[in-house]
């Protein structure tokens, strides 16, 4: 059973606090009040259930993992050769699950927002619905859109909840840049596999489009962040949104149709949003 710890995307998790991190420190900044064990609790919701969508999409999706090279931000795969494992990851994916929507409930009763639970119900069923059969988002060109909602708004909103106990105009139009970086970072981890998922019939927008319509449509993208940021926030944030830009800007001219070089190119996309996202909570926390 120890042996499930590998199924857990450490590079996810890490993205999921600091999104989380970012959310809170928003709210800090806009006059919210900080209380350590409230965000450590409404912060568990989230993260439980993050880990959750590791142990289904691996669930779900074992199948096709057997037919999908690794990749550097690729999952270990590991349910592809321990079929004995297939069940005890979809039992703790749900106990993950039903544990991140009953810890919302504990953190509304402690003081947090009581948008934290239909957030934490929401969002664990748009997890669940990614990869579950027969609805399969990923599958249907819908998985991006899910991952945009999730990484750029579920997860940031928690944060900014629990310090500031409601959604604003502000958070809203900040969370707009970070949902079109959630697609764009859907776009990018899809871009290695786009031939496994055509011949697995997991027809994302990369499958669906090829890498090089999909590559120009996740520049625009951050190109729009970028005015969002510099809109309506114009400060260092807007000033890191210029690495992703930067980044996916070179990736265009470097991207080609050999998968080593996709996944490269894949893997620098991926890190450029770490890096915005670093920089944006390490500004708001010096401040």
């Amino acid at each position: 059973m120890w042996g499930l710890l590998r199924v857990i995307r450490l590079p996810i998790l890490l993205g999921g606090s600091l999104g989380y991190g970012l959310g809170a420190l928003l709210g800090l900044a806009g006059g919210g009040v900080f209380n350590p064990i409230l965000l450590v609790v409404s912060y568990a919701v989230v993260a439980l259930g993050d880990l959750s969508t590791h142990f289904s999409n691996d669930y779900f999706d074992a199948e096709l993992d057997r037919s999908a090279p690794k990749k550097i931000f690729g999952g270990s795969n590991l349910l592809v050769g321990r079929t004995d494992l297939l069940l005890p990851a979809l039992g703790v994916a749900r106990i993950l699950s039903l544990s991140s929507v009953a810890l919302a409930g504990l953190a509304a009763a402690l003081g947090v927002s009581p948008l934290i639970v239909p957030l934490a119900l929401i969002a664990n069923i748009l997890g669940w619905l990614y990869s579950l059969p027969p609805f399969r988002l990923a599958y249907r060109g819908l998985g991006e859109a899910a991952i945009a909602v999730g990484t750029g708004f579920g997860v940031p909103a928690a944060g900014y909840l629990t310090v500031r106990g409601s959604l604003d105009t502000g958070f809203m139009l900040c969370s707009a840049a970070l949902v079109l970086y959630g697609f764009v970072l859907g776009l990018s981890l899809e871009l290695p596999d786009m031939e496994a998922d055509r011949v697995g019939g997991k027809m994302n927008l990369v499958a669906r489009f090829g890498w090089r319509t999909c590559m120009r449509f996740a520049l625009l993208l951050c190109l729009a962040s970028t005015v969002i940021l510099t809109l309506f926030l114009g400060t260092i944030i807007a000033l890191a949104s210029v690495v992703p830009l930067t980044v996916f800007l070179f990736g265009n001219f470097l991207v080609t149709e050999n998968r080593s070089r996709r996944d490269v190119v894949a893997a620098a996309c991926i890190l450029s949003l770490f890096t915005f996202l670093v920089a944006s909570v390490s500004s708001l926390a010096i401040h």
